[in-house]
């Protein structure tokens, strides 16, 4: 669970600066691995796209 978050930290600090300093970034990212990024960056993009279509379709009253 705790490298779970630490994924999102370092994905969310990726896409949108949250989650500290660079130099904690880069130590975030050494300790993880790249896997574990992708596939919560993958899962966080689809949850987005899924919002906003989401939100699209709302704003249409459809």
């Amino acid at each position: 669970m705790f490298n779970l978050m630490r994924a999102v930290r370092a994905v969310l600090w990726s896409f949108i600066g949250l989650g500290g300093r660079r130099a904690d970034a880069d130590k975030r990212t050494a300790q993880l691995g790249i896997l574990p990024l992708i596939g919560v960056g993958l899962c966080m993009v689809l949850v987005l796209i899924a919002g906003l279509m989401a939100l699209a379709h709302f704003a249409a009253g459809t």
